[in-house]
């Protein structure tokens, strides 16, 4: 499928450039494999998540837990605010790479955490650098200028929020975490520059996200289909061969 086509008009998927997949692996900490054949998930990349016993990082937006089904709504809504709230955060013209992905985590007493989490790796150039204050908190995670790309992301589902009518929920914390901490993890949308990357493996037009993503503008996207991976340590020369 090359063409989503939507109530607000159509929204091209193209074939990344090679340059643009260097960019993405470079700012990835352990970089992509590459599937031939046999695809899980139908997948032709796996974003490395965890090397051996080294995991990638995220901040978690958690918010108050809840039951189970109202936490597939939130998980939904959350996928709709993410795709709302793109084309606003392109605006501030950072260069880096940012993952803004859905969650879901089991809690006690059948409850659910159905949350957003953020990844990403500034440029060590990019405007984001430029907006580094001191004492930015997730700086010293995820380098310099991560905290301003995530707060405007942030503001950016607030705004989409209000815009919409679709509730955001209310935060009870801002957190870094390992992947598996966060057990289902939605690969949704990767920003990298100017450059929006569609990182789902099965792509279904009537799936509101979107809509909502031409309904800001966005007409084109590169579509990456992607799903977490892991690789042994001996196995991050191909995955990263620049590290």
């Amino acid at each position: 499928m090359n063409t989503i086509k939507t109530p607000q008009g159509s929204v091209q998927l193209l074939t990344p450039p090679v340059e643009l997949l260097r960019a993405i692996r470079s700012f990835l900490p352990y970089g992509f494999v590459g599937y031939g054949g046999e695809r899980p998930k139908g997948a032709h990349f796996g974003i490395v998540m965890q090397c051996d016993d080294q995991e990638v990082s995220f901040v978690k937006q958690q918010p108050v837990p809840c039951d189970e089904e109202q936490g597939f709504r939130r998980f939904q809504a959350n996928s709709i605010l993410i795709a709302l709230s793109l084309a606003e955060y392109l605006r501030s013209g950072f260069e880096g790479m940012f993952m803004p992905c859905t969650y879901i985590r089991k809690k006690d007493g059948g409850k659910v955490e159905s949350g957003i989490a953020y990844f990403g790796s500034p440029s060590s150039d990019g405007r984001e650098v430029q907006e580094t204050s001191f004492g930015s908190g997730f700086d010293d995670s995820f380098g310099p200028g991560f905290t301003a790309m995530m707060i405007t992301f942030i503001n950016s589902l607030k705004q989409s929020s209000e815009a919409s009518g679709i509730s955001l929920d209310t935060v009870i914390g801002l957190d870094v975490r390992p992947r598996t901490h966060l057990e289902a993890l939605g690969f949704g949308f990767m920003v990298v520059g100017p450059h929006v990357i569609c990182l789902k493996t099965r792509l279904v037009e009537q799936d509101p996200i979107w809509t909502a993503l031409r309904s800001t503008g966005i007409s084109e996207v590169y579509h990456l289909p992607s799903v977490p991976a892991e690789i042994a340590e001996a196995d991050l020369s191909v995955a990263k061969p620049e590290r």
